[in-house]
């Protein structure tokens, strides 16, 4: 690379980023057939109109950072494309879109039902209480769901936060959520999240590796050209952004 000239050939020949592009797809798909599927389409997205997102680079942040950011939204749209493949039942289509969006959630992703009621308050997409939420899914419930054999019986406890509270990378903005009561619940989701959007892009980046995947900090830490100890500070700083902003609207850990 010379400037913020890069060549992309070289990029996408590097054994070390497509055994870190492989590692990512493994790590969003337990199908194998998904994970190859996924990483054909990250090479071939990132080779597309003459390497035209590789080519986008401004050197802004690190390289590997973009890189991983590109890698990360291509994963997206794979999911995405993926999915839309599938059909939702007609029986949960009638109920609007909030349906939709959770049987998409609990089908095809395997969240909880209590996940996606959190997704849903975040979205505004159901506007009443748990209680009323929990009556209107039940029809949801009830259709079927190939993906997922276990989909008529999934709750909080079977998905969630860390098992081992001394774990030193469990996210402890998820634990501290999993103790609010479902209306707090979802202004905490809605805070956290207008917190990560106004964030610099590699310090988003940081949060989704460390936060949305089983990776430790220290590999999180190479992978964006970091020391594990920086890593390290740079989430506890952010972590306590998070916290001020909870405190300042009034959520705090019961």
């Amino acid at each position: 690379m010379v400037g913020n000239r890069i060549d992309p050939e070289n990029i996408l020949s590097s054994s070390a980023i497509l055994q870190k592009i492989e590692a990512v797809c493994k790590r969003h798909f337990a199908d194998e057939n998904e994970q190859n599927g996924s990483f054909v389409f990250i090479i071939d997205s990132l080779r597309a109109d003459n390497f035209r997102r590789l080519r986008a680079y401004k050197g802004k942040s690190q390289l590997t950072t973009y890189i991983y950011s590109l890698v990360n939204t291509l994963i997206v749209d794979y999911r995405r494309k993926i999915y839309g493949r599938r059909r939702i039942p007609a029986g949960v289509t009638k109920l609007g879109k909030w349906a939709e969006a959770v049987y998409r959630l609990v089908c095809w992703q395997k969240f909880s039902f209590d996940d996606a009621y959190d997704f849903l308050q975040v979205e505004d997409l159901f506007e009443g209480p748990y209680e009323q939420y929990l009556k209107a899914i039940l029809p949801i419930r009830e259709a079927p769901c190939r993906e997922n054999p276990a989909f008529q019986s999934l709750d909080r406890e079977t998905t969630g936060a860390s098992e081992n509270p001394h774990d030193p990378d469990a996210n402890p903005l998820e634990a501290l959520i999993d103790k609010l009561d479902h209306a707090r619940r979802g202004k905490a989701l809605k805070i956290i999240r207008a917190t990560t959007t106004a964030l610099p892009q590699e310090d988003q980046l940081l949060i989704r590796l460390v936060y949305a995947s089983e990776q430790p900090v220290s590999s999180v830490a190479k992978m964006i050209g970091l020391s594990a100890s920086s890593a390290r500070r740079r989430l506890k700083r952010l972590l306590n952004q998070y916290r001020e902003q909870l405190l300042a609207e009034g959520i705090r850990e019961p």
